[in-house]
């Protein structure tokens, strides 16, 4: 389970870069397919921004950035966002493969 979180700019809280970890390894549980989660961190001032890249065999399968003047908030909105990404290409994978079936 390969979870690569990176901080630019400025040390980060040891409590927000955990928290960053904990839910990537909670993302890769509950999406087994995927292979390698990269999390960037990263504060302009007084804005926090949290990037997480997900990868399956080598691809980018989804990735989401986001901005937020909290550390958690950024965090979670950018996984919210994933998840989001990744089940709506699962559910175009399912709707083509179903669409293939019926003209055979």
């Amino acid at each position: 389970m390969p979870i690569e979180i990176t901080v630019r700019h400025e040390k980060a809280n040891e409590q927000d870069r955990q928290y960053a970890e904990k839910r990537a390894a909670h993302l890769m549980e509950k999406l087994p397919r995927i292979d390698n989660v990269r999390v960037v961190l990263d504060r302009q001032r007084h804005l926090f921004e949290a990037e997480f890249i997900v990868e399956e065999k080598g691809h980018i399968l989804a990735e989401a950035k986001e901005h937020s003047f909290n550390a958690t908030a950024a965090i979670d909105t950018a996984v919210a966002r994933v998840v989001k990404q990744i089940r709506k290409a699962e559910n175009k994978h399912d709707k083509a493969i179903v669409q293939q079936q019926k003209h055979v």
